[in-house]
């Protein structure tokens, strides 16, 4: 059995946090704007490694500018981001056979994804995705709060820190969010 083939127990596997901003939510014409990571060992639940970046958009003509705004893209802000076939070539070295996490992640994998296609980009995460809305919903299902299911609100009542419009557009960041994210993982799942 080769190296790629042998099976390794997802509890050996380290964790890929990832969140992203985008100019829009349209899978097929919008791209991404920022990437924030965080490598988890799996077991101990610890950091291994961050990884932040800002993307040079190539088609800001068809962003959405509420995506921009939430994002809060501006040229000044964005001068030094770097194209996203090396970002995703970092992201892929970063994490070898990494399951992949995050707030909504199957979002931030389907944009990832296309990304790694098109650059022809290849990878080795695990296809299994954690997603921490559905931890959430578990936690949460027969309590009074939160009303949604969104990462402000939840951070709220678990007394996570987090920017106080988050739920509102305001606030939002690839590394602040992919922080925040983890810190609900490992209070939902009661880890220390």
């Amino acid at each position: 059995m080769s190296a790629k083939e042998e099976k390794i127990n997802f509890r050996d596997r380290d964790i890929l946090f990832v969140d992203l901003e985008t100019t829009g939510l349209d899978f097929e014409k919008h791209e991404i704007l920022e990437v924030g990571c965080l490598l988890v060992n799996g077991r101990l639940l610890s950091i291994k490694e961050k990884y932040y970046a800002k993307v040079r958009p190539m088609h800001l003509e068809i962003a959405s500018e509420e995506a921009l705004r939430i994002s809060k893209y501006s040229e000044v802000e964005w001068r030094d981001a770097k194209p996203l076939e090396k970002i995703l070539k970092d992201i892929a070295k970063l994490a070898p056979n990494a399951m992949v996490a995050g707030w909504k992640v199957d979002f931030d994998w389907y944009f990832l994804e296309k990304g790694f296609k098109k650059y022809n980009i290849k990878h080795s995460f695990d296809y299994h995705l954690i997603d921490c809305i559905s931890i959430a919903y578990y936690y949460f299902r027969d309590k009074k709060e939160p009303a949604e299911l969104r990462l402000g609100s939840v951070c709220r009542t678990l007394e996570i820190p987090i920017h106080e419009k988050h739920g509102e557009g305001e606030g939002h960041g690839a590394m602040t969010d992919i922080l925040a994210t983890f810190e609900v993982f490992k209070k939902l799942t009661g880890a220390k």
